[in-house]
């Protein structure tokens, strides 16, 4: 069975490319930059002729749409051209070669509910408050027109982190300031509390999802626990056995922010049949600490 990943080069291609391949499959991806291996290919998704040309060489059995812009301070017309309008040239051209995968799930996300807080369903409001959270939902609701024609899974994924997660992510900051043992760290609000799940968990969700029965519906990736910074600083000194001073740093620190953010797992564990996650936030941080993939 073959499997394409739009965005296959980033971080979540990277950990997802690699579980699928050990679970047998041949697996292909999309990147806009030159790429490093033989089975990926450079496909700009704004671009419907080339995402036509790609889906016409590999046929896949499977897509996963993980390509987008997510940077909230990207230009929003490249985020809406590529969030929005790359997803639909997928769908258009499967529709114009007549493919029709056993599975295509798009990536959202959980910006789509905007600046709320408590344990968020996915039968709950949709009110984002940025070009990112606008561009998802967006995206979610034009795929909604191609639930007669194909078979599409949107998954809107709460926070996660690991090892190879960019550097102006939050967590990857933090765990670097450890790992260098650096004295000090500029932060924000410590006492806030979200979601900090870890990749190879989500990267498991996504299989499982791509080889199920299931269709035109819409999950959270999420566990439904969350975790303050603080409590974060607080694991990070107890496994590194070095303490960091915080100092807050204005700018940092964003006007009404949501004390606790999190997702309601009900849906997403009652498909795999689990409670929780394999991953504890002291499994994923040590990994991240000790370069553990």
């Amino acid at each position: 069975m073959r499997v394409l990943i739009t965005g296959i080069d980033g971080f979540t291609g990277v950990y997802l490319e690699q579980l699928l391949l050990s679970q047998g499959f041949q697996v292909y991806g999309s990147t806009i930059g030159k790429p490093t291996k033989s089975t990926h290919i450079m496909c700009d998704l704004t671009k419907a002729e080339q995402v036509y040309t790609i889906l016409s060489k590999i046929a896949p059995d499977y897509i996963i749409n993980l390509a987008a812009i997510s940077f909230v301070a990207a230009d929003p017309m490249k985020m809406y051209n590529v969030n929005v309008f790359g997803t639909l040239n997928i769908l258009d051209a499967l529709i114009s070669l007549n493919q029709l995968p056993r599975k295509i799930i798009l990536a959202s996300s959980a910006a789509v509910y905007g600046n709320r807080g408590g344990s968020l369903s996915e039968d709950d409001s949709t009110t984002p408050v940025n070009h990112y959270g606008n561009s998802k939902l967006a995206m979610e609701n034009m795929a909604k027109n191609y639930f007669d024609m194909l078979k599409i899974i949107i998954v809107r994924p709460f926070n996660y982190t690991g090892l190879g997660q960019e550097q102006h992510f939050l967590i990857p900051k933090i765990v670097s300031h450890f790992r260098e043992k650096k004295k000090s760290i500029e932060l924000g609000n410590i006492n806030v509390f979200r979601e900090y799940n870890n990749v190879n968990d989500i990267a498991e969700v996504y299989a499982k999802l791509m080889t199920s029965d299931l269709h035109s519906q819409t999950f959270n990736l999420c566990s439904g626990k969350s975790y303050s910074i603080s409590q974060i600083l607080n694991v990070l000194t107890a496994t590194s056995d070095h303490k960091i001073e915080v100092k807050t740093n204005p700018k940092f620190v964003r006007k009404n922010e949501i004390v606790d953010l999190k997702g309601n797992p009900s849906k997403i564990f009652d498909f795999l049949g689990i409670n929780d996650f394999s991953s504890s936030i002291e499994d994923t941080l040590f990994s991240m600490l000790k370069d553990i993939p």
